[in-house]
């Protein structure tokens, strides 16, 4: 007898644990989606990928370029933002298409959930060939005092800013909901301690590095230091 009640009563208490749990998970989305409909409205990127662009990839660029830049960077960054906003196109529009610049972006997620967030989102939306507008997109819609980064950056907004994009909703809402590229950002995170990046955005441009804001000019003067040989006109 006591050990039927010790089970059931075992057995209670792991009901009572579940419903808890779903009741927690069912608030958090009800916030989520609350949160993102009191914040402004998304807008989105209408720049096309970059010429020589990965499919489904987070880079532009021949592989063997004979110069390679990486960027580390984190969607809730405002200098990040501030490159992406005002250099980023330019860069792009100098280099790309001469087939001797490799250019990556790599996270660096500092700033907590809503960065994390946006590092996985961009991770689904590469598997739908839309990195670039979602990369360029969660840039113009970073946190700014109407909303905290997990507000700005959260799962029920990021899908909205997949579904503007035009991107499989059903497929992007699945890859992150289920934390598909979670431990991915983690492993990024990683990253940025063994490489020495502790703050964002950070340069590493043919395995120099160069931290902070980098106009094109900066850019362009840095690849003839260190690749003086290679003709970018």
């Amino acid at each position: 007898m006591q050990q039927r009640l010790t089970w059931m009563i075992g057995i209670g208490s792991l009901l009572v644990i579940l419903l808890l749990t779903s009741v927690a998970s069912l608030g958090r989305n009800a916030t989520e989606q609350r949160n993102a409909n009191n914040l402004e409205p998304i807008i989105v990127s209408d720049h096309p990928a970059p010429p020589n662009a990965e499919p489904n990839g987070r880079a532009w660029g021949p592989v063997d370029a004979p110069i390679q830049v990486i960027e580390y960077a984190d969607y809730e960054c405002e200098s990040c933002g501030y490159f992406a906003r005002t250099y980023e196109a330019e860069v792009i529009a100098a280099f790309a298409a001469t087939g001797k610049v490799r250019f990556e972006i790599r996270n660096a997620p500092f700033h907590g959930e809503g960065a994390r967030n946006a590092a996985a989102a961009a991770y689904c939306a590469a598997e739908q060939d839309a990195f670039w507008p979602l990369h360029e997109t969660l840039f113009l819609n970073q946190p700014t005092v109407h909303g905290s980064g997990a507000q700005v950056f959260s799962h029920a907004r990021l899908n909205e800013m997949a579904a503007q994009l035009g991107l499989n909703s059903a497929a992007f809402e699945q890859c992150l909901g289920s934390g598909t590229y979670t431990a991915q950002v983690e492993a990024d995170y990683a990253e940025t301690s063994r490489v020495g990046v502790t703050g964002t955005p950070t340069f590493f441009i043919n395995g120099r590095m160069f931290p902070g804001i980098l106009s094109t000019d900066d850019f362009r003067r840095i690849f003839r230091e260190v690749a003086p040989a290679v003709d970018l006109d």
